[in-house]
């Protein structure tokens, strides 16, 4: 079993070993993004239906009607489109 004080080391050193170094953009990150993105794009596109946007969350986005994403999705709809 390493000693406390090597561990702490070892972490010390690899995170001076990182300083200054980028991030790697994770995969689930871009993910959200690109769907915010599109979501935001549908939301706005005042010729957008309603089953179009919904079509698009339970096809392209796989989500469930009752699932409580797919119920954020409809309240920014709602937002969107005045009703509350």
């Amino acid at each position: 079993m390493p000693k406390k004080k090597d561990t702490d080391l070892q972490q010390v050193m690899a995170e001076e070993k990182s300083r200054g170094s980028r991030r790697p953009v994770k995969a689930v990150n871009l993910e959200i993004k690109r769907r915010i993105q599109r979501v935001a794009r549908m939301l706005a596109d005042k010729n957008c239906q309603e089953r179009d946007y919904f079509s698009v969350l339970r096809e392209d986005f796989g989500l469930k009607d009752g699932s409580a994403e797919f119920l954020e999705y409809v309240k920014a709809w709602d937002l969107a489109r005045g009703k509350f």
